[in-house]
This record gives C-alpha cells, structure tokens and sequence, in this order.
C-alpha cells in the first residue's frame, strides 16, 4: 500500500509550531491535525511520552500505536481537528466538532497527513525511522520569547526530568548532568531545558538529513517569502488563501497566530549579564556547546545541523536581534 503523504511540525510548546502549521495548513490535499499528542487533550496520549527519548531502532508499543494512528490521519477528535474540520462539520463551529467525535466520519479529511507535534523533539529520529515517507520540519525559537510565553501561563520547565532516562544521558547528555542538576530558577532551568533539547536535535539532524530545522524569527522576517520558500521545499502547492493568511502576519499583531512580524524577535534583546534572560540564554548556550544563540533572521535559507549556532567563547550570553 502506498502511503499516503505526511508533513510533521515538530517544536517546544509555545515556539510557532501552530503559527508554521497553520501556514502550511493551506497546502491543497491535506488535512491539519492539531497536537494528536497532547496528553491533556487526547485518548491514548500519555504524560511520559513528552520525556520519551526514541532512537531509529528503539520501540515503545503504546507510543508506536500512537504515532501510527497520527502519521495516517486517525485520531480525529474535537480537540485535533479543530483547525481543519472539514466542510460538513465547520459551519457548526464548536457543537460540530463534538459532534464529530461522536461520529468521527463526519470529519471529511483528506489524503495528505498535516500533523502538529508539541511532545516529540527527543524522538524526532524514531519517527525518521518509523515513517520514512513523513517530511520532518523543526521550528526553533530564541528561548527567552518561548519560556517568557511559559512563564505568563503557569508553565514550569523541568531539565531535570531529561535526567530520568539513562539511554538519552548515555547518547547525549552525560557531559551536562550536572548543570542540567544544578540549574534553580525560572530562566536558568529553562535555558537547560532548551539547551539540552536543541543540542539533542542538533545531534540526530546529519547535514544529509532530509529533516529541515527552520527559526522562527526567520519566518517572522518575511512570512509570505519564507513560507513561499518551504512550501516549494516540501512540494507543496501554494495558494492564495496562504499569501491571504501570512500577509496579515506582516502588519498584525495581537495575540494568536497572527501575531508574528518583523518586530517580535527583538523584543526579547534587553537585559544585561545579570538578567532572568541572560541566565538563560547562558544556560540554553552552555548545553548546546554554543553560548551566542545566533538564530537567523534574514538568511534566505535556513541552517541544517549544528550551523543553526555560531560556536563562541564560553560565558558569552549575546543574542543577536533582526538584521537592520
């Protein structure tokens, strides 16, 4: 059986992963499948899986069903199809998509798999493995603008729980155990977190990789001409209703997926060496043996591998904004 096509948005929670699905969301022929493992949202996602390391020739039976049923578009529920649920279903709104998950044929999909995964950055290799036809894409955000989004929503960065698993110490980790251990307050924990997790990706991404690892304050440059540069990258089929949707990204920005333009990166430049910030991005530099966070913004391509940093002295913590 031929399988049938599939991209996957992989990145932190609060990194643009639903901003870069959504753009891409437009492509004709595929349905977008919102976070199939969100373990507060969705049957059968588990709360390990978010710490769950999987090499190409690892397994896990419960993690492998659910990735199985994600990658071939059958976990429809309210929750995952709320973005894309189908002609019959989205003029309901809301009542429609409960009433979807009831009678999950209703749901009119199509073909092409569109998954957006918050809980897979340490298994990005498996799923390579796992499903070879699946296109990978990466996103990537300056951990500052991330966790700051974390830290407004309650959220807590946990590096230590990386600790837990032997097999990602032994393959990755050792050489940080100890400031992943040592790491105390909001910004310091988060920049371990960010560090080790980026340094792991780093690692598993060869420069033959098909896996493209794109920075979200590349796209925030110039949405339409960067996502027009992806969509030709993945063999998608530009629209208009994409151009539509990232034109508006340019000139608006309250909050939700329209929120992105050339003026967020920056914003997190300020503070010096002794700020929350500072503390982070020494820490996020110190696990991913390069400490000057160099994510490109107006690169017209995006970096592969390690070239995403720029190795620099030790103790600096410098991030470079937008270019002028």
């Amino acid at each position: 059986m031929t399988a049938h096509r599939c991209v996957i948005v992989a990145g932190f929670p609060r990194s643009g992963t639903s901003w870069l699905a959504k753009g891409l969301s437009f492509a004709p022929g595929f349905t977008y499948y919102r976070e199939p493992d969100n373990y507060d949202r969705v049957d059968r996602a588990e709360e390990r899986f978010a710490w769950l390391y999987l090499t190409a020739d690892g397994d896990d039976p419960a993690y492998r069903d659910l990735m199985t049923r994600a990658c071939t578009g059958r976990i429809a529920t309210a929750f995952t199809m709320r973005e894309d649920p189908g002609p019959l279903l989205r003029p309901l709104g809301a009542p429609g998509r409960r009433l979807g998950e009831r009678i999950p044929a209703l749901f009119r999909r199509k073909p092409g798999v569109l998954l957006k995964l918050v809980f897979a950055n340490l298994n990005l290799e498996w799923l390579a493995a796992r499903f070879p036809h699946a296109r990978q894409l990466c996103v990537l955000r300056h951990p500052c603008g991330q966790f700051e989004s974390w830290r407004r929503l309650g959220w807590e960065p946990r590096p230590d729980r990386l600790l837990e698993n032997s097999r990602l110490l032994a393959d990755h980790l050792h050489p940080f155990a100890d400031l992943l251990r040592r790491a105390k307050g909001f910004w310091e924990r988060a920049g371990a977190l960010w560090g080790a997790t980026v340094y792991v990706i780093h690692r598993q991404t060869s420069a033959e990789s098909p896996r493209e690892i794109v920075a979200y304050e590349w796209l925030c440059g110039d949405p339409v001409e960067r996502f027009r540069e992806l969509y030709r990258r993945l063999d998608l089929e530009w629209t208009a209703a994409a151009e539509r949707f990232l034109s508006r990204a340019i000139t608006k920005e309250p909050g939700g997926r329209t929120r992105c333009s050339v003026s967020r990166p920056s914003r997190w430049t300020a503070g010096g060496r002794g700020s929350p910030r500072a503390r982070s991005t020494h820490a996020a530099g110190s696990s991913s043996h390069s400490s000057c966070l160099t994510i490109p913004t107006s690169s017209p391509r995006w970096p592969r591998s390690r070239a995403t940093f720029r190795p620099a002295e030790p103790r600096s913590s410098s991030w470079r904004g937008p270019a002028p």
